[in-house]
């Protein structure tokens, strides 16, 4: 089968593109990953066995992307086309109109509801070609939308390997403590609201360090954020240190992990805290959340409020250390419940319901 995406640059959707594709090929899944626009830093975790096609599209409908996407496609013969987003989705079923026996067109819907949004024609393009819709969230899902019948849809909440995360073992906070932020630098993530939020905590006499890590894709929101950090004099507390090596061994050196987006459907840096042992505050957005037991729902707030979020890191840092550990295990414990083998499973029994087999499945 072919898994599609647009580029291998970190974020959540590449993420999963390449930790899917990996987990296929390890059950014995033939597995070709195509890229249409770029490769980037997540092609040095590729399994060696998945097979990677760079297309270098230039656009939306680049013509040689595509006539090279479907000679890919008239040699291989996939029985399964998976692509990630609805701009890799609107690439595939351009390059599949016309094929008499074309391969079954499964959309993983990452959370850009963006489609709905789209012109008219370009849903009718789309859709009909759809044999299954899986999402990340169940919002996703809901209002269902028109797919060739019989569409399978299917929730398959993110997750990751949990082995690449290094287990916090000490819950003594530092002075001042360490929090950190994971997540590409995008206005939905709210890194502005959390600088608010740090300098709320100042000036309550809270001292706290915060490094935000990621990807900067809009120059112009980083620029604002420089500015506010600049206007509200928070240089030696809030540090923009862009994308980082090994993200998931230095999640234990931290004390506090915040997510404070206004939207997401399932937030894979919530799973890395979670499999690290490390005490978080997040927004109440995306499938993750909503999966977390009464324990952990005390450091989860509303989004869009930098005051919520403050009292969050200011009751979890007050946590004594030992419960600060016991929250740590039964983190690591629902994480186990969120590794990528999970959603592999769940993807490879999708496959199986649309009449193709492998010896994972």
């Amino acid at each position: 089968m072919f898994h599609v995406v647009d580029s291998l640059r970190l974020g959540g959707t590449e993420r999963m593109a390449v930790d899917l594709s990996n987990g296929l090929v390890a059950r014995g899944w033939d597995v070709h990953l195509i890229v249409t626009r770029e490769t980037g830093p997540l092609a040095a975790d590729l399994h060696p066995e998945v097979e990677v096609h760079l297309l270098e599209r230039r656009s939306r409908w680049d013509l040689g992307g595509l006539r090279v996407f479907r000679q890919l496609v008239r040699r291989d013969r996939p029985a399964i086309v998976h692509a990630h987003g609805w701009s890799s989705l609107q690439f595939v079923t351009a390059g599949l109109i016309g094929r008499r026996r074309g391969p079954a067109v499964v959309l993983h819907d990452h959370g850009g509801a963006r489609y709905r949004t789209h012109a008219r024609l370009y849903r009718l393009v789309a859709w009909p070609l759809v044999a299954a819709h899986l999402a990340v969230g169940r919002s996703l899902l809901d209002p269902p939308l028109p797919t060739r019948l019989p569409a399978i849809t299917e929730v398959v909440p993110n997750g990751i390997p949990v082995d690449r995360i290094r287990r916090k073992e000490h819950y003594d906070v530092a002075d001042p403590p360490r929090l950190v932020v994971v997540g590409n630098l995008r206005a939905q993530k709210d890194h502005l609201g959390l600088i608010r939020a740090v300098a709320l905590l100042r000036d309550r006499g809270v001292d706290v360090e915060v490094d935000l890590i990621g990807a900067t894709p809009e120059p112009d929101l980083l620029r604002r954020c420089r500015a506010l950090i600049a206007e509200l004099d928070l240089a030696d507390r809030v540090h923009p240190l862009g994308r980082q090596p090994e993200v998931g061994a230095r999640l234990a050196t931290y004390d506090l992990g915040l997510i404070s987006s206004h939207t997401e459907s399932g937030p894979i840096a919530l799973i890395e805290y979670l499999a690290a042992g490390l005490p978080f505050v997040t927004t109440d957005v995306g499938e993750i959340p909503a999966l977390l037991p009464a324990s952990l729902r005390s450091w989860v707030v509303a989004p869009g409020d930098p005051g919520a979020l403050a009292d969050g890191v200011v009751r979890a840092l007050a946590a004594p250390s030992d419960e600060r550990a016991r929250i740590g295990d039964v983190e690591a414990e629902l994480a186990s419940t969120l590794s990528i083998d999970r959603a592999v499973g769940s993807v490879g029994a999708v496959y199986g319901r649309l009449g193709v087999g492998g010896s994972g499945a």
